[in-house]
């Protein structure tokens, strides 16, 4: 069930060349700012009515993926939270206008819940910008919204930067447990993650006597994704010296120069620039890879 967005959005609150940047190395970015916390504790409020004193409530499916009776048709609150210009304005900057949320659920992890999900990477763990006849830069985005603190014992989403650089099958990664350079993404109410689709990440134990929620939701783009952010110096010496020095972050998920020169050859596209400048004359893209 498709979830309604506006189809123009305004080109405000977008974001700049150094959170593109940070992007396009780790795979996501995290907000803490972006929603009221009174809109926060609404959202909150409307989750709590789905658990009783048995767990979560048959009448309540929203941990269900596509279920059509889901948590966005019956909160207003998070309806609310997902329209706001702040949000709209990162939605609009990764994926453009006429952007659509294809699918929505929340996680909710039950007190003192000693399991962990498996790493995995959604839809089946195939990375989009490899499938032929389909645009090499094209990706969704995945939105991650803690409506309440979440410290690191209460099990948030754990993600592995940088992991969006790599080709994998679902099953591919599910062995695995703890990686060097894996985050958790614990922090206050009210954060928001945009994640890259192909960024692998899992859910945690909760360690703590309250549930633990999420609510996620899949969006994908409907125009080709460049030159939606505020590329204002997106070529000037501060972003190159992040590249430059930079580019061997992440080397456990597969730092090659391969990668280095498609990340180069993806900032390029994003930035709606059809050559990087080249000062070595080799044909290069001099600090970028």
């Amino acid at each position: 069930m498709a979830i309604a967005e506006p189809t123009v959005a305004p080109r405000v609150n977008l974001l700049n060349v150094e959170q593109m940047a940070q992007f396009v190395f780790d795979g996501f970015l995290e907000f803490s700012d972006l929603v009221p916390d009174e809109l926060n504790e609404m959202v909150h409020a409307d989750l709590l009515k789905a658990v009783g004193a048995d767990g979560l409530e048959p009448a309540y499916r929203w941990h269900i993926t596509d279920n059509p009776h889901g948590f966005y048709e019956e909160s207003s609150a998070v309806r609310e939270v997902h329209a706001l210009p702040s949000v709209q304005g990162v939605l609009q900057s990764l994926l453009g206008p006429g952007h659509v949320g294809s699918h929505s659920a929340v996680h909710a992890t039950r007190p003192n819940q000693m399991e962990a999900q498996k790493w995995h990477v959604d839809g089946g763990g195939r990375r989009q910008v490899r499938l032929p006849k389909v645009h090499p830069y094209s990706f969704d985005i995945l939105t991650a919204y803690f409506p309440h603190d979440t410290p690191y014992e209460m099990g948030p989403t754990l993600v592995l930067p940088g992991s969006h650089m790599r080709s994998v099958l679902g099953n591919d990664i599910s062995r695995y447990k703890n990686i060097v350079g894996q985050k958790r993404l614990s922090g206050p109410g009210g954060r928001i993650v945009f994640m890259h689709e192909a960024l692998w990440h899992c859910a945690q134990t909760n360690e703590t006597d309250q549930w633990r929620f999420m609510f996620k939701i899949r969006y994908n783009p409907r125009v080709p994704q460049r030159g939606l952010f505020d590329t204002d110096g997106w070529d000037n010496d501060e972003i190159r010296r992040f590249f430059r020095t930079n580019k061997g972050a992440h080397s456990l998920t597969g730092e090659s120069p391969a990668v280095v020169t498609e990340r180069a050859n993806w900032w390029r596209y994003l930035c709606n620039a059809d050559e990087l400048d080249d000062p070595s004359g080799t044909g290069g893209h001099g600090d970028y890879a």
